[in-house]
């Protein structure tokens, strides 16, 4: 249950604490690592859509919506995004790419993960959204991830070896040339699978689908029907 509009605390930094201390009470956010990120990363300037406050709510946040009026992407939910980071493993000083950059906040909390010796590469098609996402990063610090505009379908052959690859875009599956780019030993790569089909591993790269898991409903992001970016 969300909290009610006269629970949440109205200064940004009082609400940041408090989303990453509830997605790690409600496990979330399993790892410290992650939990950190979460608490360190300021949603609210990735989201300038909605006020400070509402910026660390738990909900998906649509940031762009096509000629139809139909969401074509969104900062994901918060809980959804921490599920994925656990089941990605992060650890300081890995090579990361991820596909979908959307508003960015996702690469930022990486970025904040993997820490100076690491580095996060996030490709978007839309050179509006990475644009965005470029101008967020700089104001927080997180410049040092980077963005590419180009068809993530095809990988980032160029920037390999990673250690991990990250899908928030919608796909049906996992891109032959994600695994035909160069990955390091024990390399993972976790997808958003559209809250329709269960977890799963696959041996290396290890393989994860993230939707719905046995016992618990995962809301998606709104607009992941067409397309889910963070």
């Amino acid at each position: 249950m969300q909290p009610r509009e006269h629970e949440w605390p109205t200064d940004a930094d009082a609400a940041r604490a408090r989303l990453a201390r509830e997605l790690r009470q409600r496990g979330r956010a399993l790892s410290r690592s992650v939990a950190e990120a979460f608490a360190r990363v300021p949603r609210h300037v990735f989201v300038p859509e909605v006020g400070p406050a509402a910026a660390y709510r738990d909900e998906a946040l649509v940031i762009k919506c096509g000629p139809d009026g139909m969401p074509v992407s969104s900062s994901s939910q918060p809980a959804m995004m921490a599920i994925m980071l656990d089941q990605l493993g992060l650890e300081p000083g890995h090579r990361v790419l991820e596909i979908g950059t959307g508003s960015g906040y996702n690469a930022a909390v990486m970025s904040a993960v993997v820490g100076p010796q690491g580095q996060v590469i996030s490709i978007d098609i839309d050179p509006e959204l990475v644009a965005r996402a470029q101008a967020s990063l700089a104001a927080v610090g997180y410049d040092r991830v980077t963005l590419l505009c180009a068809d993530g379908g095809y990988g980032d052959p160029a920037d390999a070896p990673f250690d991990r690859i990250i899908v928030t875009a919608g796909a049906w599956d996992i891109a032959p040339a994600w695994m035909a780019v160069r990955l390091r030993a024990h390399a993972r790569c976790v997808r958003w699978a559209g809250g329709c089909i269960p977890a799963s591993r696959a041996q290396w790269p290890d393989r994860a689908d993230v939707g719905r898991e046995p016992g618990r409903r995962i809301r998606p992001p709104a607009g992941t029907e067409r397309r889910a970016s963070s």
